[in-house]
Order: structure tokens, then sequence, then C-alpha cells
């Protein structure tokens, strides 16, 4: 009934000014363009009409799911970008995680070359946050070095056991994670090597010398 009322509506408005343009305009050729207008016009309006009706009967006949786009059992679309968003966000910690220990381990090879002193682990913190230009780069490492104790030494330990003379226990130390470390800590001659090596991983990375820390651990 709506759809009748606005055809009704339409054509009335439109043949009122027909006739009141037909009233204004002279005799000759622009009252004929104007009847050929106003008579396309009903014809525009009267085939909105009827594809309305078509369109309305077509939705009618189609099963409800398929008019709200949503059939049951079917996850909406955004539950669908959702969980896909929460997959990518899973693997990309992932691989993040893996790319970290592997520079762990690939950093402690490197410092491994270093026999003056022996190396534990390397620690290796990271950018992880995906809007940061610095993305996936290296913030922090940590070389955990331990350091002989004297009963090694006097035993003539293997021959690249580190020569560290350990004076004080450090309690204060900590890793990247947080955790405390207990280490001693080594003589001169360990010191500058221990130095040595921080400079070389930090210039082989493209580091800061404040980007390489060292730690001694009991050995």
């Amino acid at each position: 009934m709506e759809l009748v009322r606005n055809l009704v509506q339409n054509l009335i408005v439109i043949v009122v000014l027909a006739v009141f343009l037909e009233m204004l305009l002279p005799a000759g050729d622009m009252r004929r363009y104007v009847k050929m207008v106003m008579g396309l016009l009903i014809i525009v309006v009267v085939l909105q009409a009827i594809g309305g009706v078509v369109r309305g009967e077509w939705q009618q006949d189609l099963p409800e799911p398929a008019i709200t786009g949503t059939p049951p059992g079917v996850p909406d679309l955004t539950d669908i970008v959702a969980a896909g968003q929460r997959l990518k966000d899973g693997q990309q910690q992932k691989a993040l995680e893996e790319y970290r220990q592997g520079l762990s381990r690939q950093i402690a090879a490197l410092a491994g070359l270093n026999k003056e002193v022996q190396v534990v682990k390397a620690q290796v913190e990271i950018y992880t946050d995906p809007g940061d230009r610095r993305f996936g780069q290296i913030r922090k490492v940590l070389l955990l070095l331990a350091a002989a104790s004297p009963d090694a030494r006097e035993k003539g330990a293997r021959r690249d056991a580190p020569l560290v003379d350990p004076v004080t226990i450090d309690v204060g130390g900590r890793d990247l994670s947080g955790n405390d470390v207990t280490g001693l800590k080594p003589g001169s001659e360990a010191e500058r090597a221990a130095q040595q090596l921080a400079k070389t991983v930090a210039n082989f990375y493209n580091l800061s010398p404040e980007q390489v820390k060292v730690h001694w651990v009991s050995y």
C-alpha cells in the first residue's frame, strides 16, 4: 500500500507540473519537448514502482538467512576477521620468539670464538612493537660469562678454560628477564677480554656499546 501511495503522489505532482508548464509556455516546439520530458518522467516513476514490487516479491520467496546474509551456524564476518587477526598475532609472536632465540645462539657462537672467556649464554631483547620503526631490531644483549674457580686453575683445567681471578661474589646482577644472577667478579685480564668481546659483538651487529652488557656467573 505504501508503494501505491507514493506512486500516486508522484504521478499527481508530475501531472500538475506538466499542466502548469503547458499553461506558461507558448505554443510551439518547446511545449512538445516539455510534454515529452514529462512523459518520460511518468514512465520512470512507474518503472521504479514496478521494480520495487518485483524486489519485494523476490525477497519474500527467499529464506530468512539469504536475506539477512548470516545463515545459522556460520560465524559472522567480524568474528572471522577477529579470529584471523588473533591467528596472525600469534604467528607473529611465535616468529619473533624463534628469531630472538636464533639471534641468541648466533651471538653465543660468535662470542665463543674468544677463548679467553667462557660464554655461558647470550640473552637478546628485541623491539616487538609493530608500530616501531625499529621493529625486529636488537634492543639489548647480555653476555653471561663464566669465571673459573681457583681449584680448577690449580688443577690445570682444560686448555680453553677461562683464566679469571674471582674476587668477590656479586649478588645484585639481573638478566634480561629480571631474574637475579649470582656471579663472580673477574680479574683485570678477564675484564679486558670481556670488554673486547662486548665491543666485537656491538660492532658486528651495529649496536652501541651501551646495548651490549656483560655479566659474570659462577663456573
